[in-house]
């Protein structure tokens, strides 16, 4: 199927950050979501792991390395995953630290890499409700889980694999949102999300020809690591008011 030159303006998807703007900072870091909030993306995606003492930080591995070994944040304190230097001198920060930056100016789009923490987010989510939040996992029972705990979380499903029975995949998980490789992505996949009342979010969209095409199909949201690229594409493929 050609490239579409030209995406419908009400078909404009919103734009995620992934884990920030994450080719102009390094990922997960303070920087990097502040350049996205700079940009003014409609969310910002980010890791959520648990330290031994029970605090939530943003980090995707579930590990930190060292120069001989690597050590599970699990097994961590906050203070010392605090005191963890990344490359470039930047520190782990703590998700209140990002729900802070964010302050209410975008959606926080939280996936958590961790199990056995879904009582943390919960709780972590009713003491930040000024800040719009939804949950997301590969690991389809830990927003279900969160969601269980706090029944008004807006959750979403993770998928690096075509569903062949999305309404099954769906069924009983209460999810509004359906996040898709979005290599696996076409335009059937769109009309069985929406007929089934969820929203399609493509993940990782760093091209613009590719962003435009998802448009054109209308998936819901692109997360990116490049929002002022994509913004720049998806803006010079809509036409002009009439």
């Amino acid at each position: 199927m050609p490239i579409p030159t030209q995406a419908p303006a009400s078909r404009r998807p919103a734009l995620i950050a992934h884990r920030g703007a994450s080719r102009a900072f390094l990922e997960n870091t303070l920087p990097a979501f502040q350049r996205a909030l700079e940009l003014g993306v409609d969310g910002i995606e980010l890791d959520v792991h648990g330290t031994r003492d029970g605090v939530l930080v943003v980090h995707h591995d579930p590990t930190l390395k060292r120069l001989d070994d690597e050590v599970p944040i699990a097994e961590l304190t906050a203070a010392e995953v605090g005191a963890f230097r990344l490359p470039g001198g930047e520190h782990v920060p703590t998700l209140a630290e990002v729900f802070a930056l964010a302050d209410g100016h975008t959606t926080l789009y939280v996936e958590v890499k961790a199990p056995h923490v879904e009582s943390l987010v919960a709780d972590f989510l009713s003491a930040h409700r000024e800040v719009p939040a939804e949950v997301h996992a590969f690991d389809h029972r830990i927003p279900v889980g969160v969601r269980a705990r706090r029944a008004d979380t807006r959750i979403g499903l993770l998928s690096a694999s075509y569903p062949l029975d999305l309404p099954a995949a769906l069924a009983n998980s209460g999810a509004t949102a359906w996040w898709q490789h979005a290599p696996l992505i076409d335009e059937a996949l769109v009309v069985t999300c929406h007929d089934a009342g969820v929203r399609l979010i493509a993940w990782t969209v760093n091209s613009a020809p590719h962003a435009r095409q998802l448009a054109a199909w209308g998936v819901d949201a692109l997360c990116t690591d490049l929002p002022d690229l994509i913004r720049t594409a998806l803006s010079a493929a809509t036409p002009p008011p009439t």
